[in-house]
């Protein structure tokens, strides 16, 4: 019987700005009783790191550059030595490789954590041969993992719809969010100063956020509010934007305002938070809004935003729809985005949604979410400790 403390092995690709490393140092942070484990993060990339993790976990750097295959040979390695009761990774090549390693190599327990609406966003990146290509890794080798952690319903279902994940071995358990954090980050100095009162948009210049039908939804709106689109991307993105906006006659309301250190400084002062993305897994910065107070418009893509406002993760809509929690408005739809510009731009709207958006974004609260996570960790972890006892 062994006395140590479990090992529990977080892999991930690498810990930049992106939101699966933004909830995985969550979940560290708000770790209960951590002096019960063992806790390692091996990184797969040796990249610029934007996350900070607490001192109590160790870290190791592989060197993959971006390979599946070097990832699963140095992870193999890796976890030789580590010798981990558990495995837990997050996002696609992370996953691949842990399931290849834990599951079909060393028979260890993996644990999957898929944060895309896996199906949509790929069909969004890839086209013809590539777009087969890219679905047949997680579709061949997803149900071999012990479980996969959807960040919505939507992103479970897919899944199961999907990737022939067997819906006994899923679980949807949502994004955590510090609330006290967010909170006093956005009462810090903003590194922008917009003079005027203005909506705001966050996201990368990426197809996937469709800033271009959201441009000309504003557009065609009565608001006299500015927009303000946080976020960096490919420069010929931004260039296409750009045109549209000048195309617009927009030049001087809206602002492309690139990255931001801390977006909550200007996202705390916006009227409200609008987005018109045509795929999600779990929309962060649009919750991040609602712990800010900010009133919501946001498209009834696919994954997430209904499940947040409506509380419906099935809702189908061919219209603005006034949800419980804010607006949503069909995909690919400028003139719905017009509309529900102009409704929101109320003042009544407005303080309706903001004290609706402060009450659902209580249920995301990070340590009732992290909770989450470790008990589902633990009921692995239990079921490692009694193999261990009861070997001969």
């Amino acid at each position: 019987m062994r006395s140590k403390k479990p090992v529990v092995v977080f892999i991930i690709n690498s810990l930049g700005l992106g939101g699966a490393e933004r909830a995985l140092s969550n979940i560290l942070y708000a770790t209960p009783a951590r002096e019960q484990y063992d806790i390692h993060v091996v990184l797969l990339d040796t990249e610029k790191e934007n996350r900070m993790l607490p001192e109590f976990v160790t870290m190791h750097r592989l060197d993959s550059r971006r390979s599946l295959l070097r990832s699963i040979w140095l992870l193999t390695k890796k976890l030789n030595e580590l010798k981990p009761n558990l495995c837990v990774s997050l996002l696609v090549r992370s996953n691949v490789a842990n399931i290849v390693v834990s599951r079909l190599f060393n028979h260890r327990p993996a644990i999957i954590c898929e944060r895309m609406h896996l199906s949509s966003h790929l069909e969004l990146q890839y086209t013809g041969v590539k777009r087969y290509l890219s679905k047949l890794l997680p579709r061949t080798l997803y149900r071999f993992a012990n479980q996969a952690l959807g960040v919505s319903t939507g992103v479970t279902d897919d899944l199961v719809a999907h990737f022939d994940m067997p819906r006994n071995r899923t679980m949807t358990i949502f994004n955590p969010y510090d609330h006290a954090q967010i909170q006093q980050d956005g009462k810090r100095q903003s590194e922008f100063i917009i003079e005027r009162p203005y909506i705001m948009a966050v996201g990368r210049l990426t197809k996937s956020k469709n800033f271009s039908d959201l441009i000309i939804g504003y557009a065609h709106s009565t608001t006299e509010y500015d927009l303000v689109i946080l976020g960096d991307g490919a420069s010929h993105e931004r260039e296409k934007l750009q045109e549209l906006i000048y195309l617009q006659g927009l030049s001087e309301k809206v602002h492309l305002a690139g990255y931001a250190k801390n977006p909550f400084a200007l996202m705390k002062n916006a009227e409200f938070y609008i987005s018109a993305s045509l795929n999600e897994g779990f929309p962060n910065a649009m919750l991040e809004a609602m712990v800010l107070g900010l009133p919501v418009v946001a498209t009834n893509c696919p994954s997430g935003p209904a499940e947040i406002l409506a509380n419906d993760d099935t809702l189908h809509i061919t219209n603005m729809h006034l949800a419980q929690y804010g607006i949503l408005v069909p995909t690919l739809s400028a003139s719905c985005i017009t509309a529900a510009i102009n409704e929101m731009s109320s003042p009544q709207t407005q303080q309706h949604y903001a004290a609706q958006s402060i009450l659902r974004s209580k249920d995301f609260e990070l340590q009732k979410i992290a909770n989450e996570y470790w008990q589902n960790f633990d009921s692995f972890l239990s079921t490692e400790r009694q193999k261990e006892y009861y070997k001969p």
